[in-house]
């Protein structure tokens, strides 16, 4: 019998403790529409520096207004994707839209190191550009090297996620979802004691996954940690989600 195809995208990922956590990596077609909104983005940024051009050219002189503006395009493409990816939890506004996030290849955070990694090999994966300016020649050439590098890994990583060892995943279940699926207002929750790693991995993936549950199996699951959460039953489940959702979100 032949083996069943995979169509979807989850993976288990084994970190060095043993510990496994699900992911599901995003192809190359929802992070390109999530770069083309932020490339809008970036662009309407770029006409404000282009105002501010003139006018630091009026007031001091056009070489200084052109360094002004290289400067300020230098540090809008490159810092619109690291501020971002840092400070919003690895959403940029069209990954953002498109329900993608930046982690690490743990699950974890991005911080400003492995962004910034990230971001300075963008260039590479820009690469061929190409020297004619016709436009399906542009199209052709721009980002080849980073889809390619999309296509021919099993994470979708182009050549910046590789070196930074992160890559881009579908959004996991908002808390909002939580709260539509239980019909109760589920808020971030420190946890009461020191959780060990693999007990702050087991609340998150309990978070994750129980908009797939019924009620019944969330009591029968949130039950066994009844005397760390201090709640059995429904009550229970929502302190669970609670300590997961701000465990995750730490």
């Amino acid at each position: 019998m032949a083996a069943p195809v995979k169509l979807d995208t989850l993976q288990t990922i084994e970190l060095a403790e043993g510990v496994q956590i699900l992911l599901r990596p995003a192809g190359p077609l929802p992070r390109a529409l999530a770069l083309i909104i932020d490339m809008l983005f970036c662009v309407l940024f770029f006409l404000l520096a282009l105002l501010l051009f003139f006018i630091v050219g009026r007031l001091v002189g056009i070489e200084a207004g052109v360094g002004v503006l290289l400067l300020t395009v230098f540090v809008i493409y490159w810092g619109y994707f690291v501020l971002y990816e840092v400070l919003r939890k690895g959403q940029t506004p069209g990954k953002k839209f498109l329900g993608l996030r930046v982690v690490r290849t743990s699950g974890a955070r991005v911080r400003w190191g492995a962004s910034i990694m990230r971001n300075l090999v963008r260039f590479a994966d820009m690469m061929p550009l190409l020297p004619q300016w016709e436009l399906w020649v542009v199209a052709f050439g721009f980002y080849l090297f980073g889809m390619t590098s999309c296509l021919a890994t099993r994470r979708f990583q182009r050549l910046g996620d590789l070196i930074a060892d992160t890559l881009v995943v579908y959004d996991r279940s908002s808390t909002g979802e939580l709260n539509s699926a239980l019909r109760v207002a589920v808020h971030p929750t420190a946890p009461g004691l020191v959780l060990t790693r693999e007990e702050q991995l087991a609340f998150i993936q309990f978070t994750e996954r129980a908009a797939t549950w019924s009620d019944s199996r969330k009591e029968e699951l949130a039950s066994p940690i009844a005397a760390v959460i201090g709640a059995t039953g429904r009550e229970g489940v929502v302190r669970a989600l609670g300590i997961g959702t701000w465990i995750r979100d730490s």
